[in-house]
C-alpha cells in the first residue's frame, strides 16, 4: 500500500532532511462560507514539517472533506521557541484561536490532528481548552513525556506557567542510545513506563475525558519509536472507564510508526466529515 511519504510520522529522535521554519501554512476553503478548521501538528523534529510540499495530499484530502486546514509549527520555526522544553499550551492555543478568527472559519468547530509528539500535544489541547473540540491523534500517548532533544530532564509542556507532570525517558539512557543504532526506541519508553509508579502515571495522564468532542486514535502494532498501540489502548480504556459521552475510535495499523498511508488518511477524513463537518452544519 502506497505511503504518503516515508517520514510522514517523524520519530521522536529522528528528523526529515527537509526542515521547514515557516510558522504556519494555511489552506482555507474560499467559497463564501464558513468551514471547520483542522490544525495539523507535526512530530518532534520541530519546525513545520507538514508545511512541506510532500504533505500536500493531507491538505487536499481534508479540503475535499469540507474542512479548512492549517499546519502549525510549535517549536523550531521563525517565531516559536527553539527548544522543545516547557512549551506553553496557552501560547499554542492562542495561535490556533487567532487562525480560527478568519472570516472563512466556523470558530465553533476546531479540530487538532497531531502526529507522534504532536499527537501528545493534540490530546493535551483537547483536554484543556474548550476552543478545541475534536481530536485526531496519530501514534499517540496516554501520558505526558519529558521534552525531546534535550539532555536535561524537563517537561515538554506548561499550563498556567507550571510544568506538567511527565514520565521521563532520558535521552542519554542506555535503551535510548541503543535505539540510535537499532532504530528501536520503543523499549526505552516501555522501560520508563514500567519503572513509573501508579501515582506518577496518574499524575502524567492526559485528561482527555475533559475534551468536549469526538476523539480518533491511530496507532501501530509494530511501532518502533514508542509503544503507540499500547498507549492508545490505555486512552481507550480510560475513556471507557470515565464513560466518555462523545464518539471515540481507535484504528490500529499492522505496520510501523511510519505506516500512516493514503487509506488511513481517507479513514481520518471520513471520521472528520462524519463528526466535525456534519455537526457544524446543524
Amino acid at each position: 500500500m502506497k505511503k504518503i511519504m516515508p517520514c510522514l510520522l517523524v520519530g521522536l529522535l529522528s528528523a526529515c532532511s527537509n526542515h521547514n521554519t515557516q510558522d504556519v501554512k494555511t489552506q482555507f476553503i474560499d467559497d463564501g462560507k464558513k468551514h471547520p478548521l483542522v490544525i495539523l501538528l507535526g512530530g518532534s523534529d520541530g519546525g513545520n514539517t507538514l508545511a512541506n510540499p510532500h504533505w500536500q495530499p493531507i491538505f487536499d484530502r481534508l479540503n475535499e472533506a469540507g474542512v479548512s486546514v492549517a499546519s502549525l509549527g510549535y517549536f523550531g520555526t521563525d517565531n516559536t521557541p527553539s527548544s522543545a522544553a516547557e512549551l506553553s499550551l496557552e501560547e499554542i492555543e492562542k495561535r490556533i484561536s487567532l487562525l480560527a478568527k478568519s472570516d472563512k472559519i466556523n470558530n465553533n468547530c476546531v479540530a487538532v490532528f497531531g502526529f507522534s509528539k504532536g499527537a501528545e500535544l493534540a490530546l493535551l489541547l483537547g483536554s484543556h481548552f474548550d476552543s478545541i473540540n475534536h481530536v485526531v491523534a496519530v501514534m499517540p500517548s496516554h501520558v505526558t513525556w519529558n521534552a525531546v532533544k534535550t539532555v536535561t530532564d524537563k517537561s515538554s509542556w506548561t499550563l498556567k506557567n507550571q510544568p506538567l507532570a511527565y514520565i521521563n525517558a532520558p535521552l542519554l539512557s542506555w535503551q535510548m542510545q541503543k535505539g540510535n543504532v537499532t532504530g528501536e526506541f520503543t523499549p526505552a519508553f516501555e522501560q520508563a513506563l514500567a519503572k513509573a509508579t501508579e501515582l506518577e502515571i496518574e499524575q502524567a495522564r492526559i485528561p482527555i475525558d475533559k475534551n468536549k468532542g469526538p476523539v480518533l486514535l491511530v496507532s501501530a502494532k509494530q511501532d518502533e519509536i514508542w509503544p503507540s498501540y499500547d498507549m492508545a489502548n490505555e486512552v481507550m480504556k480510560y475513556l471507557e472507564e470515565q464513560e466518555y459521552e462523545y464518539a471515540y475510535e481507535h484504528i490500529a495499523l499492522e505496520g510501523s510508526h511510519y505506516g500512516f498511508d493514503r487509506q488511513t488518511l481517507n479513514q481520518v477524513s471520513v471520521f472528520l466529515k462524519q463528526h466535525l463537518v456534519s455537526s457544524c452544519q446543524l
